[in-house]
């Protein structure tokens, strides 16, 4: 895919063409003279696009890879937020702000409408997947959140119940994948992710009914489940190279299955440059804050063959070593491997193996015994053999903690499954993992109702049940 632009300055380029107070919009509220008030379609979907990037790639999908220790935090600000819990609104405001303003909400709102006017299905359809998951993100992450409000002349939007979020995200998803379907030049090379190929921005649509789906399966129960299953069967369904003797991924599919690399998996796209780069590669090259979690390590350690061992941090006689969950190592640990490094790498988001995994455990779930095919999928796309069966819930959700590495959504898993078994750090030792963050500081300072940090909920409604050691 040809790209003739770079991606340094995107950011920039968002803030310029987007309001940048709270939610607030409309005449007179958001207009500067001194920033150019119009852009092209095009360029502001390639600018929203890399702040989507940012969000998925960001501090969220750091703690989160802290909290479930794939990763530990063994200095400064990481240490301060995966083990010793010191998350503070003033940690989270840029994050939570960057959900709506710069490249958020109120731009990809502004993509939708353009689209429309112009009679562009399928590019007003692929900006609506964008929404869901990026709106979808923040409801996991921090539960009611304002959503019906927060474009338009509401100066203090309600917090939206997280239930009525999942459901307004299902019924967008639904509308994306029929516009999806319908005419329209699209974005065509300016989407970086899939260069316009409606079919693959159709299938991950599906891929996140079925996520968002699971993530009320513990309130909701065999409903959520039966939903999940519908939709992840039209989810993400293109594999790595196999050998048709063997079931057996090939030397080439082992490699690209390492590092979730599936031509049909949602990735973010960068450039070669730090300014351009993979904010994980940005803060591995730049920081010795982070080193591989015990929780992971001793799961990678215990595996023959694994290839995402070696694939995903760096060895010390041939293991990896990890700080426990106070960020502590008896030797230097291992940190995240070379392969995953590079400004250029391409973070899996929604996958292959995700939907792979959706699937064997919602019919887990409904007791259908070919769970075990799903699993065995995964496993032997990377090499490993297959297992006998019958699936198991820690069986699946082991595959699924492993596969996606350094994804917010394996931060989702443990809070519905609290797989891995798992001790909390924290400073004083904590009862649980944090179930949540705080909202950011700005916009609970100038919206009222965003309740004070010591009067916000420890879970999230999907979560009602903490999980205990």
């Amino acid at each position: 895919m040809s790209k003739k632009f770079t991606l340094a300055g995107l950011v920039a380029a968002t803030l310029a063409v987007s309001g940048c107070s709270d939610f607030l919009t409309g005449a007179g509220i958001d207009e500067n003279p001194n920033q150019p008030v119009t852009s092209t379609t095009q360029q502001l979907f390639v600018a929203a696009q890399a702040q989507a990037f940012v969000r998925q790639e960001g501090q969220i999908a750091r703690s989160a890879a802290m909290f479930i220790q794939q990763l530990s935090g063994t200095n400064n600000q990481q240490k301060d937020y995966g083990s010793s819990y010191l998350n503070t609104e003033t940690a989270y405001t840029t994050m939570f702000a960057g959900f709506y303003t710069g490249g958020g909400l109120v731009d990809w709102r502004k993509i939708q409408a353009n689209s429309r006017a112009a009679g562009d299905q399928q590019f007003e359809g692929i900006a609506k997947v964008w929404e869901a998951l990026q709106m979808g993100t923040a409801a996991s992450v921090w539960g009611d959140i304002p959503y019906r409000e927060a474009i338009g002349e509401a100066t203090a939007p309600k917090l939206d119940p997280q239930q009525q979020v999942y459901a307004d995200i299902q019924a967008l998803l639904s509308e994306a994948i029929t516009l999806l379907g319908g005419t329209g030049p699209g974005p065509a090379a300016n989407d970086l992710v899939f260069g316009g190929n409606t079919a693959r921005w159709i299938r991950v649509a599906y891929t996140l009914k079925a996520r968002y789906h699971m993530h009320t399966a513990e309130r909701l129960g065999t409903p959520a489940y039966q939903a999940a299953l519908a939709a992840a069967q039209n989810g993400i369904n293109e594999e790595y190279p196999r050998n048709p003797a063997t079931g057996m991924a090939t030397p080439d599919g082992v490699a690209l299955a390492t590092n979730q690399q599936a031509l049909g998996n949602l990735r973010t796209f960068h450039g070669t440059t730090e300014q351009e780069g993979n904010l994980w590669g940005q803060f591995i090259v730049a920081r010795s804050d982070l080193a591989a979690g015990q929780a992971l390590a001793t799961l990678l350690n215990r595996r023959t063959g694994d290839p995402r061992k070696a694939g995903y941090f760096t060895l010390i006689a041939d293991s990896i070593i990890g700080a426990n969950r106070f960020g502590a190592a008896s030797t230097t640990p291992s940190i995240v491997a070379p392969a995953r490094r590079p400004y250029n790498f391409r973070q899996p988001i929604v996958t292959w193996e995700e939907n792979q995994l959706i699937l064997a455990e919602a019919k887990l779930a409904l007791g259908d015994p070919t769970a075990i095919t799903h699993v065995n999928a995964v496993r032997t796309s990377v090499g490993l053999p297959a297992l006998a069966g019958p699936a198991t819930l820690p069986m699946i959700m082991e595959e699924k903690y492993i596969a996606l590495f350094q994804n917010i959504e394996v931060w989702n898993d443990y809070k519905r499954t609290c797989y891995p078994a798992i001790l909390p750090a924290g400073a004083p030792v904590a009862k649980e993992v944090p179930g949540r963050l705080p909202y950011g500081q700005s916009e609970r300072q100038s919206n009222p109702n965003i309740p004070l940090p010591n009067l916000q909920p420890l879970r999230n409604w999907n979560d009602p049940n903490p999980c205990t050691s």
